[in-house]
């Protein structure tokens, strides 16, 4: 399709920080309104750190164009794998050109950025996020049997999301960065609408029921995905908080 042709040329996905690739990246040159400083003697650091990003916000969801920066308002994933082989859920599959609408609404509750042992932790809330994507799955949902390709909707509430980094800070062009090397997401939503099309090949009776089903026994659905949920989802917002951090020399925002 036309339309979606032109969506994946416009929203390309973040591709994977490699070592070489740092040394020819594109650098902020001064520091913009919305990149606020910290500095690393601070005692209350981890507060400074925490509003540092809280500002950012508005600029990462408009897109930096002067670095690179894709918007992520709405946040575009190119592919999210979706696998568990044991328990009361089995699935095997993907969502594939997703549009998330809402991220940019977090609002961060914490962070703790240990610069000794270079780890850092990041909370924020999400009132609500919309998803429209093209999904392909299979598998069984608690008794029922799920087979279908097809639109997928979702409507999550109050998500709660954390994030642990390992972090380190190499140089590009002679200045600082900061390259998160490692990310584990977790996260907790409380309210869940999903709405898969084209189940069964079309039949709408068994969609129905799936669906109903999927919408009554929502938590018990969250808490089995959730493993494998999170541990896609880490390498998506990885990449795209490297995508905005790399370009961002420390003597920008990190001062000594």
């Amino acid at each position: 399709m036309a339309a979606k042709a032109a969506l994946q040329m416009a929203l390309l996905p973040v591709a994977l920080l490699a070592a070489a690739s740092l040394d020819q990246s594109v650098l902020l040159e001064s520091r913009p309104d919305w990149l606020l400083t910290c500095r690393r003697s601070d005692p209350e650091i981890d507060e400074c750190v925490r509003r540092l990003f809280q500002h950012m916000f508005p600029a990462l969801a408009a897109g930096i164009p002067e670095i690179g920066v894709q918007p992520f308002e709405p946040l575009y994933i190119e592919q999210l794998g979706l696998t568990k082989g044991q328990g009361a859920i089995t699935i095997s599959g993907s969502f594939r050109d997703i549009l998330a609408h809402g991220p940019s609404n977090a609002t961060t509750t914490y962070a703790r950025f240990d610069l000794k042992n270079k780890v850092f932790e990041l909370g924020m809330d999400i009132p609500e996020v919309r998803v429209e994507a093209d999904y392909d799955l299979t598998g069984k949902i608690l008794i029922l049997p799920l087979v279908g390709s097809g639109d997928a909707r979702l409507r999550l509430h109050n998500i709660t999301t954390s994030i642990k980094c390992d972090m380190e800070f190499p140089k590009v062009n002679g200045r600082e960065i900061m390259y998160l090397r490692t990310m584990k997401a977790d996260f907790i939503v409380r309210g869940l609408n999903v709405y898969l099309g084209n189940l069964f090949n079309g039949n709408k009776v068994l969609g129905n029921t799936l669906n109903a089903f999927l919408n009554k026994n929502s938590q018990e659905v969250l808490a089995e995905l959730r493993e494998p949920v999170a541990n896609s989802l880490s390498e998506v917002f990885r990449n795209l908080m490297n995508s905005a951090y790399t370009h961002i020399p420390t003597d920008l925002w990190l001062l000594d």
